[in-house]
Order: structure tokens, then C-alpha cells, then sequence
């Protein structure tokens, strides 16, 4: 049985549509993209926030950044993976990090690989890196975010909210060097 998106009809359709579509191609929609969009003849009223607001459409979602509005649908993205593209989108890499180490140590628990942050989506590169991971150790509100290292010398980070040190350490062996060597 094939599920389709569901149609929108009227004049939020092409909003809705492309909101889909860059969601299911893992991107986030601006909203000034969408006004830009506009036909140069289109009523002077049109305005794609408010079509999208009363379209009904529940899988669209809106993440307010300082500057810009994002949206994505949840029919094509993840709630947690439209977070990473707007904490990348607003250039909060240290809120980035931290949510992220935050959240691995709270749900799964594991420690977060220092590479996980190299990939897409997010492709830091070692000076980037490094400079977040500086300001994250000055700042006040992040001392639970603490560093782990296997001996091949992988470095993971990890919240001490949510796991012990001995527990990420643990962790961070097992992940790097205990799995390869225990088939």
C-alpha cells in the first residue's frame, strides 16, 4: 500500500509543496526564499506565511531563527535532524555541539565521536572544530560537557548530566577499540 503526501489545495499549495520537497531532500525552507518565489504579477497581499499558516497542512513546521524562518515537513525530516540544519543555518555551532552531545548522552546513552561532527550534515572542519570546542570550555552553562579519548586516540564528548565519567570512558573504549577487537 503506497502513502502520498497529502495534497494542499488553494494558494498555500506551492509553499506547502516546496516545503516538502527540500525536506525530503534534507534541506530547511526559508521563508524569504518563498517570498522571493512570488510571481512579479502576484497580488500585493500575498504572503506566504500566512497561506502557509491557515493551509491546515500539521506536517509543516516553523523554527523562528534571529533573522530568518525556517520551515520543514515532518513527512520528510526529522524533527531532530531539522534542529541540527537550523542550529547550522543560524551559525550556533556551539548550541550545535552541545544539544547534540547533550542529547546522545541522555537518550541512548553513549558519548558523541568528535567526527560524528565532520559528516554531513554538518562537514566542520579541525580549525572549526577546535575553536567551538574552546568556547564551549569557557563558557559557564557547558561545564557538563566533558571529553573522553580511546587509546587509538578518538575523541568523543559526552554530558555529565547524563552519564558518569567511568561510564563514557567505558563507552568511548568500547566504540573505538573493544567491538573490533571482540567480533
Amino acid at each position: 500500500m503506497e502513502t502520498s503526501e497529502p495534497t494542499t489545495p488553494g494558494p498555500a499549495a506551492p509553499a506547502v509543496e516546496t516545503i516538502r520537497r527540500d525536506s525530503a531532500s534534507g534541506r530547511l525552507t526559508r521563508l524569504s526564499s518563498l517570498r522571493a518565489a512570488l510571481p512579479a504579477n502576484s497580488v500585493p497581499a500575498a504572503d506566504p506565511l500566512r497561506e502557509i499558516e491557515e493551509s491546515g497542512a500539521g506536517d509543516l513546521k516553523r523554527m523562528d531563527g534571529g533573522e530568518e524562518t525556517y520551515f520543514f515537513s515532518d513527512l520528510g525530516m526529522t524533527p531532530a535532524y531539522a534542529a541540527f540544519l537550523f542550529r547550522l543555518e543560524e551559525k550556533d555551532l556551539v548550541g550545535l555541539i552541545v544539544e547534540t552531545v547533550r542529547e546522545d548522552s541522555r537518550l541512548y546513552p553513549r558519548p558523541t565521536p568528535l567526527d560524528f561532527f565532520r559528516g554531513p550534515p554538518f562537514g566542520l572542519g579541525t580549525d572549526q572544530l577546535d575553536d567551538v570546542l574552546g568556547r564551549i570550555r569557557e563558557r559557564e552553562d557547558c561545564r557538563d560537557i566533558r571529553e573522553s579519548r580511546a587509546s587509538n586516540g578518538a575523541r568523543y564528548f559526552y554530558s555529565t548530566l547524563h552519564l558518569s565519567p567511568e561510564h563514557a570512558e567505558g563507552l568511548t573504549e568500547w566504540n573505538e577499540v573493544g567491538q573490533a577487537e571482540n567480533p
